[in-house]
Parts: structure tokens; sequence; C-alpha cells
């Protein structure tokens, strides 16, 4: 069973369904398995509480007002404009604002419980064997979108027929490339990278090679080919463009990515802006799908710094007996440096999960007892070498990424844009420092912290 088909059979919508799934962080291992296949366990739960599910439908279908959420989880109307004032709304708009945003999930963030949803679906013990940390929400929105691939009838019975070409944009090192593999994976298409450096070079030697290459791909079912940094070469303001190569490969790329419904090759670019395309290239039968990828939110750093510091370990692992010793494998323990992780990138994630191995390696290779102690000398280290790459240009670029997503897609992630923007702000308000990953500092490295924070807020200003 589909979870189309187990939303028809509750009588609510897919959309509510998958929604309630994200708002509540349900493992997508619980509720569906690689066929996509609703599992015994979640369904068995839906069935349970059908009643429940239909509240939450019906409440995520609807705008509400400070009062109707109120109303619906059973709070303090203040307790609902401090969750928005909280998250960078100001305080007289936040009074009369009317949200999509579902009440349950309000309740959530600001400390309500549903103990029969934990209990059915408890959190899980290790992130190491997960094949996707976070973005239910994603997950769900391009299992929508790419379902003419996966659908036959969508043509027929609705006139939905497949994108020609689709653009992933986000800011640098968000994870494009993972989502290029993810959706190849989700409707059963070969992945072919196909590198920038190659298309100049390949085009160099021989001027039709890349069209016979691409035609040469078109003679294999079912192919994905995904074009890295594809704003760079197909650039409105790119003088580079009008070289008589770069021309050629410009034409060569659009004339593939006309609109074919039969055709089993699937054109993929990455950009981290999409205005800077020019519109002929967005236009319907060329690129005429953009899908955004977002920076991780709070709790998906959370998981993600747990996944990469865990992930290929054998149980034998000296980093392993570390982190166990540390009680460093759960969730409380990393949320601190979490909340500090502010518009970091999946990248930036890695390089601190890197740092910090090397780190505690470095350690252990003078002490091979163990007995070494998560430290907050060395997790602010790991902190602070990551945050090298959270310059003014990457911020200008999360802060353009905003703008678009909040244009193509706001309805449908009204969360995360709303995290986005208070993560923003707090880059922009030069709010004062806090105690970086919470731990106790000494008088004089606060001051040395406190310092250097200034000068990096001053760096910031440049977004402004």
């Amino acid at each position: 069973m589909k979870l189309k088909e187990l939303a028809n059979q509750l009588g609510i919508s897919l959309e509510s369904l998958q929604n309630f799934i994200y708002d509540f962080n349900i493992d997508i291992g619980f509720s569906m398995d690689e066929q996509f296949n609703v599992t015994e366990v979640f369904q068995q739960f839906a069935l349970k509480n059908v009643d429940f599910l239909k509240k939450y439908a019906e409440d995520h279908a609807k705008e509400k007002t400070l009062a109707e959420i109120a109303q619906t989880i059973n709070v303090k109307e203040e307790d609902v404009l401090k969750f928005f004032v909280s998250n960078g709304i100001p305080e007289e708009a936040a009074k009369n604002i009317k949200t999509s945003l579902s009440s349950y999930l309000i309740h959530l963030y600001i400390g309500g419980e549903y103990p029969f949803i934990d209990e059915a679906f408890p959190e899980l013990e290790t992130y190491a064997n997960k094949s996707l940390v976070g973005y239910v929400d994603l997950f769900f929105y391009l299992n929508d979108m790419l379902d003419p691939f996966l659908n036959k009838d969508q043509l027929q019975t609705w006139g939905i027929s497949k994108p020609a070409g689709i653009v992933l944009y986000g800011p640098p090192g968000s994870g494009k490339i993972f989502w290029a593999r993810k959706m190849a994976q989700m409707i059963g298409y070969e992945f072919v990278h196909v590198f920038k450096d190659y298309l100049a070079g390949n085009l160099k030697t021989t001027k039709n090679s890349f069209s016979h290459f691409l035609s040469t791909k078109m003679q294999h079912p079912k192919t994905m080919l995904f074009i890295d940094a594809l704003d760079e070469l197909l650039s409105s303001t790119n003088d580079q463009k009008f070289l008589p190569e770069n021309l050629e490969l410009i034409n060569t790329i659009l004339r593939h990515t006309q609109k074919d419904v039969h055709q089993e090759l699937l054109i993929v670019g990455s950009a981290e802006i999409l205005n800077l395309f020019n519109d002929e290239v967005l236009a319907p039968g060329r690129f005429d799908m953009q899908i955004p990828i977002f920076p991780p939110n709070f709790d998906e750093r959370t998981q993600l710094i747990l996944y990469h510091l865990t992930k290929d370990l054998i149980d034998s692992s000296p980093l392993l007996a570390i982190l166990k010793k540390n009680n460093a494998l759960n969730k409380s323990f990393w949320e601190p440096i979490s909340e500090q992780m502010k518009l970091f990138s999946n990248t930036m994630i890695i390089d601190f999960t890197q740092s910090l191995k090397k780190r505690l390696y470095a350690l252990y290779r003078k002490d091979e007892k163990k007995n070494i102690e998560l430290t907050e000398k060395i997790l602010f280290a790991a902190f602070n070498e990551a945050k090298a790459k959270l310059t003014s240009d990457y911020l200008k670029r999360c802060a353009i990424f905003i703008v678009e997503a909040k244009q193509n897609v706001g309805q449908d992630f009204p969360h995360r844009i709303l995290e986005l923007e208070s993560d923003l702000e707090f880059y922009q308000a030069k709010k004062a420092p806090i105690n970086k990953i919470g731990f106790k500092k000494s008088n004089e490295e606060a001051e040395k912290i406190e310092a250097s924070n200034t000068d990096n807020q001053e760096k910031d200003d440049l977004i402004v």
C-alpha cells in the first residue's frame, strides 16, 4: 500500500499525512520501505489513531489566528504569541497573523507532548545506518514533484507531463548533489555526474562531442545527467557564455531539454542563485522545474552531527568508546552546539565532525586508555574551524536563497522559511554572544571569545 492509498482509506489528504510524519519527526524508516510502500507499523498506528489524524488534517488545511491555534492545542494565547515573537516576527504583526503552520507543530515547539506518538515511533538509538537524516518534508515534496515519472497516468488524467529539466538551487554546501542522487533513486534512473571542467575540455577538443554524448545517453532508458554549477554555464551575466564553444554548449543543453514526454533522458543542474539564469533557460519546455535545497534546521543539524561522527564505525572503534564515555551518543549532548550552528550548511557540519575526529585521534595517540573528555576547548576549536566558511558572502547567498525560496515555495515550507529568516536575523542584528557551546568558561576565556565574536560580527555586518 502506498501512502496515497492509506490517506484515501483514512479519508484525509495525502499532504496532511506527509506533514504529520514531518511535524512529529517520525523517521522515514518507520513509515515507508525502500519501495515507498507503507510499513505495517505505520499502517496500524494510523488506523488506531484515525480520529487524531483527522483533527490534524483539518487544522493543517486552514489558515489560523493566534486564538484558533491556542484553542486547538489548549494553551494560552500568550504562549503562541511568544513562539512567533521568538522566531523573529514583530509582536504587533504576530498578534494579527494568520498562518498555515500546523498548530500541533507549534505545540511541540513550546513544549507540548504526545506520548502515544513517541511510544509508537521511538527515537532511534543510532543514526549511523539512516538512509535519510531529517528532510522528511523535502523528501515528500520531491515525491510529489516527481510523480509524473512514477505515475504513468499523470499525463492522461491531469495533463501533467514529466519536467524537461530540473534545477536544484540552494546555498553552497547544502547537499544538491546528494539530492540529485536521491531523486535518481526515487524514480529508478541511472545517475551520471557530468562535471563542468569535463564539459569545457570536451568542447575544446571536439565541437559536437557533448551533443553526441547526450544523443548516446538518450539511447539508454532512464538516465539522469547531473550538471554541477549550471548557473555558471547558463548565467545571464556571464560574459564567458558568448565564446563560441560556450554558446555551442548552451544551445546543446537547451536543445536536449525540449519537452518530450517519451524521452527518458533527464538533465538536472545545480545552482546557487536562480535569478542569475536567463528567463529563457527556466521557460516551459526547458529547465521548467526548480527545487530548493535547504540548509539543515536545528534538529537536522543535531542528527547530522551524530550521523557523521558514527557512520561506518565498527563496534570496537575507539572513537565510539570515547563518545559513549562522554554520553555523546544522544541528541541532547549536541543540541547546544547545533543551536550555535545557525545557517550552517551540510558541508560545514561535516567539517566540524572531521575536525573533531582528528583532534580526538591526536589525543588518543597520547592516551590509548580512551580516558579522553570532550572538553569545551576541543569542541569550540572544531566549531571555530567549521565556522570559517560562514563568510559574509555565504550569508549573502543564504539571504538571496531565502527570498527566492519564499517566492517559489513559501506555502510548501513555511516552517523552514520561518527558521531560516530567524537564523539570518541572528547574524544581522549583532546579538550579544551567548555561552557558545554550553560549557562554563573562565573570565579570561570569555573575554577572548567575546572579542573574537565582535570581530566576526563586524564582518557579518556586510550583509545588512
